[in-house]
C-alpha cells in the first residue's frame, strides 16, 4: 500500500456510478477498486492493475476500503452451532491481523505434491478468474484440468496431465494447498461460543462482507443527496460540488431545525 492512494468510498459522485446489482461480483471488485485507488499522487491506475492483483490482495484492499475512514477491525454476527445453544455471538477481527496473514502468505512458496512430483501453482488473479468464467466445459473434471494447467509454468503441464489421467484423489490435496496460499479467499476461523464452550469453526467470506458494507455507504451517499436536494432544491452537481465534511454539516442543521419544530 506504501506506492498506491486509497480514498474511502460513498463520497463522491463517480461512487454512485457503481451498479452493485450486477451479475458479476469480479467485475463488481474491480470497478470500485478503480474507483477509490491510485498512484501516490492519487492518479487513477490503469484497471489492469487490478485484474491482474492475486485475489488475497485483491480482497486484502477490500477489507482497507470498507473499514475507511475510521474503522480498524471488522465484526460479524454468528450463531452457535450447538442445536441446544444456537445463540448469537459477535466476532471482531482486526484488520491488521488480516492484512499480516496476507503478507505472510505472499511470502510462501506454492508447491502441490502429487505421487512422486512437486508443482509449482502461481496465484489466482482476476484475470484468471475472468478467463475461467468465459469457458464452457464439458465436464467438472475438464473445469480442473483447465485451471490447474492455467496457474502451473510451461514445463510441467505435461507431467501434470499424465498424472492427472491417472490419479484424481489429488483433488483434496489442491484444495488443501489452495486454502492455505490464499487465506483471505478461504478464511474460517475457530470460535468457542462463550455460553456453552462448544467449538464452532466458521467460514467467512470477506470479500462479501465488505461489498456489503460497500453498499450500505453508497445507500447513505444517496440518502444524503435526496436530503439535500429535498430541503434546497439542489442539483446533484450542486451538491458534489460542496466537500463531504460541508454536506455533513448541512444535514446537521436539517436535523437540527427537524428537532425544533
Amino acid at each position: 500500500m506504501r506506492e498506491l492512494s486509497i480514498r474511502p468510498f460513498g463520497y463522491f459522485e463517480e461512487d454512485l456510478e457503481i451498479d452493485f446489482q450486477q451479475t458479476r461480483r469480479l467485475d463488481l471488485e474491480i470497478q470500485i477498486l478503480a474507483c477509490c485507488m491510485g498512484n501516490r499522487e492519487g492518479i487513477k491506475l490503469d484497471s489492469r492493475f487490478f485484474w491482474n492483483l492475486e485475489i488475497g490482495k485483491r480482497t486484502e484492499y477490500l477489507l482497507t476500503l470498507a473499514t475507511l475512514p475510521n474503522r480498524s477491525q471488522i465484526e460479524f454476527n454468528l450463531n452457535c452451532y450447538n442445536s441446544e445453544c444456537q445463540r448469537q455471538m459477535e466476532i471482531t477481527i482486526p484488520l491488521l491481523e488480516l492484512s499480516l496473514l496476507q503478507q505472510q502468505a505472499e511470502n510462501q512458496p506454492t508447491e502441490i505434491a502429487i505421487e512422486t512430483k512437486k508443482f509449482s501453482l502461481r496465484k489466482l488473479t482476476g484475470i484468471d478468474q475472468k478467463f475461467w468464467l468465459e469457458q464452457q466445459f464439458a465436464d467438472e473434471d475438464s473445469a480442473t484440468l483447465a485451471m490447474v494447467q492455467t496457474l502451473l509454468p510451461v514445463e510441467q503441464i505435461s507431467s501434470f496431465q499424465q498424472i492427472f489421467s491417472q490419479e484424481k484423489h489429488w483433488m483434496q490435496t489442491l484444495n488443501q494447498v489452495m486454502e492455505e496460499i490464499d487465506p483471505l479467499v478461504n478464511f474460517s476461523l475457530q470460535v468457542n461460543c462463550p455460553y456453552c464452550g462448544t467449538e464452532n469453526l466458521h467460514d467467512f467470506d470477506l470479500g462479501d462482507w465488505a461489498l456489503r458494507q460497500l453498499y450500505r455507504a453508497q445507500q447513505q451517499l444517496l440518502i444524503t443527496v435526496h436530503r439535500l436536494a429535498s430541503y434546497y432544491h439542489w442539483r446533484e452537481s450542486d451538491i458534489f460540488a460542496i466537500p463531504p465534511w460541508r454536506r455533513s454539516r448541512y444535514l446537521d442543521l436539517i436535523q437540527r431545525e427537524v428537532n425544533y419544530q
